[in-house]
């Protein structure tokens, strides 16, 4: 396919993540919500590329892509996206506490998110719910070796 044709499709730069932060702009209620929860509460619509207030009563999980700690910033935004609530734009997924902060790692120390080795920890236990064996020995090397652990013999 020709990339002129793919860029000048009609709302190309709309997304999920995008128009998530347009819904939490436009709907009081939808910033009661993460990122990841969102999905219990609103349904996603492809053709229109927006989101809409969920109707009935089903059983829905929210997923963000993964990111491995050592694909930085994805990785902070990704930590962010977990704990922050009803954004309108990415500066305010940078705000703690009324400051914006220049980068999403700076945001996640000021919410206490990478103090220890919460970070580490964090990301085993997510990653043991969908991870095999060797991934999982995979990370945690991956962790030792890119990552600042203070105690990497603490018991996660």
């Amino acid at each position: 396919m020709d990339l002129d044709k793919i860029i000048s499709r009609p709302n190309i730069e709309k997304t999920m993540f995008t128009e998530w932060m347009t819904a939490n702009q436009l709907h009081e209620e939808a910033r009661s919500l993460t990122y990841a929860q969102f999905p219990t509460k609103w349904t996603w619509h492809a053709k229109e590329k927006e989101w809409r207030k969920r109707r009935g009563g089903k059983k829905t999980i929210g997923r963000i892509y993964y990111a491995q700690p050592t694909s930085g910033e994805k990785y902070y935004l990704r930590m962010l996206l977990n704990t922050v609530k009803g954004c309108r734009s990415y500066e305010e997924i940078r705000t703690v506490d009324g400051v914006v902060h220049p980068t999403y790692k700076s945001a996640c120390y000021a919410l206490g998110l990478l103090n220890d080795d919460k970070e580490g920890d964090n990301c085993i236990k997510e990653a043991s719910h969908w991870a095999s064996a060797p991934q999982m020995r995979q990370l945690f090397c991956t962790i030792l070796l890119f990552c600042e652990v203070t105690d990497p013999m603490e018991e996660l």
